[in-house]
């Protein structure tokens, strides 16, 4: 009896059952004309701060998101033109509620590298008017994907990256320092996903309108910490994203230019304001 229980822990083994997972590629690939399609949900409660006063600020979004693969240099770098549409947006702000449907569509074009990153959003190489376009590099904008590794991996294995991305104004900058992981695999739709999750740390120095060429003196700075934890089920086979959740923290600090003593703008006497607040974002298939 024990030699037959031998005989099957062996047989057992040699299928795979108790071994280790074989090393594999986790890289994105794409081509012109694909086309996926998600359902986005993102969250986020900020709280904004301005002369003492602070303002509770509350924003649930759902939306259809299609993807369309535009073109794939030859480095492999993609183009990606994303749109969101048939709209659901609810706001809480001073405890009024308010709930809009029927928003148009929005289109945001965005180039990323095969291991997940972001090279530019909208033609620019960070901002697309906005210094929070910026967390689309890190899981929190339209496209999210956790940092993926460059070379072949197993489950359990690490792996970490530093980066930085810049506005081509060079009014901006933003340093990121990533730790993922191989988590496990996963059964989803038929497809045997990787699960990869990455945690980020990053910091946020800008300063001049943003996305907008001018010297830093006509336009605000801000300066700001955040995080986020992406989880991503990657598609090793077809090398495409399946599903993706990300949960992300802020903490910014605007400060307005100086104005001149005349100067009665209501807003540009406020000093310094402030925004701290959690954010969180979903794709699933649809």
């Amino acid at each position: 009896m024990k030699q037959l229980a031998l005989v099957a822990v062996l047989f057992l083994a040699g299928c795979g059952s108790f071994g280790p997972s074989q090393p594999h590629s986790l890289s994105l690939a794409f081509k012109a004309g694909d086309t996926y399609k998600y359902k986005y949900h993102a969250t986020s409660k900020q709280t904004a701060g301005m002369s003492g006063m602070t303002i509770p600020i509350e924003i649930d979004m759902t939306a259809s998101e299609t993807v369309t693969v535009k073109s794939v240099d030859a480095s492999g770098v993609a183009d990606l033109s994303i749109v969101l549409s048939d709209f659901s947006l609810k706001t809480v702000s001073g405890g009024v509620t308010n709930t809009t449907t029927g928003l148009p569509s929005n289109s945001v074009d965005v180039k990323i590298h095969g291991d997940g990153t972001v090279v530019s959003i909208n033609g620019g190489d960070l901002m697309a008017g906005s210094p929070l376009a910026a967390f689309a590099g890190v899981g929190g904008g339209y496209f999210i994907a956790a940092v993926l590794p460059d070379h072949s991996v197993k489950v359990g294995d690490t792996w970490s990256k530093t980066y930085d991305q810049k506005d081509p104004n060079g009014s901006a900058a933003v340093h990121i320092t990533s730790s993922s992981k191989y988590l496990r695999d996963e059964t989803m739709n038929g497809v045997t996903a990787a699960v990869v999750e990455t945690k980020s740390d990053g910091t946020l120095r800008m300063t001049g309108p943003m996305g907008a060429a001018s010297t830093p003196a006509s336009g605000p700075a801000i300066n700001g910490t955040f995080t986020t934890d992406v989880t991503t089920w990657v598609d090793p086979d077809g090398h495409r994203i399946m599903k993706a959740h990300s949960t992300a923290t802020d903490d910014l600090t605007i400060n307005l230019p100086s104005v001149s003593a005349t100067d009665q703008s209501p807003i540009a006497t406020q000093g310094p304001l402030t925004a701290k607040g959690q954010a969180t974002t979903d794709l699933t298939p649809a």
